[in-house]
């Protein structure tokens, strides 16, 4: 750790890159706040220290980019030079989007559940119309974070790579997402702390208060949502198997190990399989390649971990043919968790109501960074009467928000990355197969959660095609 901190050799530039994340954070986490009140009077962060936030981000970023790029600009190349062009391009676009958005009367929107709100009756089919709108400080807020994620999207692209070989880049940020992840954590902990306690008493069945479900005691830290967090434990897994990969430190096995931990508290059930999955295809991995330098060790950890595998298969499967009739305490503790079908009904009826406010919309610049999500949470409670804000789909709200043009972008940057890490794997197996996991595991996870941070979908593919460069060196 030390002699990495110390090739690093910091400068200036590199520490205020990291003072202008935190303002860029700020910003995020309230955006996604913003999306779930329609009105900005409930919302915790007033527009003059939005403002705030944005000005200290542009005087940091605005200062190591001057440093970083204008002063080397007799550097670029024509790949530099497209994507400022179509980087500005799409951000404009998109703000355009955002100010133009009209109010919306949608008609047809189906009731999901029975269930009374506001002195109103609601029964399951019922046809019910929906206003929707959104307000000047939700526009001019979105468009804060549209620049701020750009930004932050061209100097994970062009800038900070240049800084470092491929590997330490890895490391550099890996670093940055441990010490976040810590503070998501540590945070949880404090704020949280009666959530953690009610959920061992829900699992261990020591009081289970009327009208509650397990999901009542679930942690979400300060990001506003519980998948949010989950997902930021699974790129935290990712990271810590990667540093070991480089390293070989034995302490980042127990580092995944924890925040796989704290992120059962967060019920992500896709972040949770996905990083369970990742976790046993990396061991085992490791197990086989070092299975000549401790052949009884190896042996007997691959002959345990294959055992536990197969007795929880048959426990699972076992508990859920029989209805619970066998092993039924595991089964009424793995079904309050699953919830019984409710994860995918819950989908269904949030991309029917996405797929509804696409219609009203534009397909080519999309409804503008932030609007989407605001305008299905409303469509969402009324027709389930139950606030879930997102689309449940990455790229469903690319398509919303962006359009064509953004959805398209992002799909290429995909298809690049996928080719890069194809190509490494040759060359590094061990630190490709890694970053293939971590990789997956984004794509995947996208598919049925929202990555609700803009900056992140795209940076994580940005890491991929950094980390597979031919042109830097492939270990220190």
């Amino acid at each position: 750790m030390k002699n990495f901190i110390k090739s690093l050799e910091l400068r200036w530039t590199d520490l205020a890159f990291v003072a202008g994340l935190i303002p860029f954070a700020i910003l995020l986490i309230f955006g996604q706040l913003l999306m779930q009140h329609q009105d900005p009077a409930e919302v915790a962060i007033p527009l003059w220290a939005a403002i705030l936030c944005f000005v200290a981000m542009l005087g940091c970023w605005g200062y190591y980019l001057y440093e970083e790029v204008w002063n080397k600009r007799e550097q670029f190349n024509k790949l530099n030079s497209i994507v400022i062009c179509a980087l500005t391009t799409l951000v404009l676009i998109n703000i355009i989007g955002i100010f133009v958005q009209p109010s919306l009367h949608v008609e047809n929107v189906i009731v999901r559940m029975d269930y009374e709100f506001n002195g109103n009756t609601y029964v399951v089919g019922q046809v019910i119309p929906v206003i929707l709108s959104i307000s000047a400080f939700h526009k001019i807020f979105f468009t804060f974070e549209l620049i701020a994620a750009a930004l932050c999207i061209y100097i994970g692209l062009f800038v900070l790579p240049k800084r470092f070989t491929s590997v330490s880049f890895i490391k550099y940020l890996g670093y940055l997402f441990f010490v976040f992840a810590g503070v998501l954590i540590i945070y949880g902990y404090i704020a949280e702390f009666n959530k953690y306690i009610g959920f061992f008493k829900y699992v261990l069945n020591i009081s289970r208060p009327e009208g509650t479900d397990i999901y009542h005691f679930t942690v979400q830290s300060f990001i506003l949502h519980r998948n949010a967090y989950g997902m930021m434990m699974m790129i935290a897994v990712m990271f810590a198997f990667i540093c070991h990969e480089f390293t070989k430190k034995w302490y980042f096995y127990l580092l995944a190990g924890f925040f796989y931990v704290n992120m059962i508290f967060s019920l992500c059930k896709t972040g949770l399989l996905i990083s369970a999955v990742s976790i046993f295809i990396y061991v085992i991995y490791r197990l086989i390649v070092t299975y000549k330098d401790h052949k009884i060790r190896n042996k007997t950890a691959l002959i345990s971990i294959f055992s536990v595998v197969i007795v929880a298969l048959l426990l699972f499967g076992t508990s859920y043919v029989t209805k619970g009739k066998v092993f039924g305490k595991f089964y009424s503790i793995v079904d309050s968790i699953i919830g019984g079908g409710k994860t995918l009904d819950t989908r269904s009826y949030i991309w029917d109501n996405s797929y509804q406010l696409m219609q009203n919309g534009w397909w080519v610049i999309g409804r503008g960074f932030g609007t989407f999500n605001t305008m299905l949470m409303p469509m969402n409670g009324t027709s389930h009467n139950d606030w879930v804000f997102p689309s449940h789909s990455s790229y469903i709200g690319l398509l919303a928000e962006g359009g064509i043009l953004f959805l398209v972008a992002y799909l290429a940057l995909l298809v690049y990355s996928g080719y890069v890490i194809f190509k490494s794997f040759k060359k590094q197996p061990g630190l490709t197969l890694t970053v293939s996991l971590g990789y997956l595991s984004f794509i995947i996870y996208s598919f049925i959660e929202t990555i609700h941070y803009l900056a992140y979908v795209f940076l994580f593919p940005i890491m991929v095609i950094y980390f597979t460069s031919q042109k830097e060196k492939s270990a220190e």
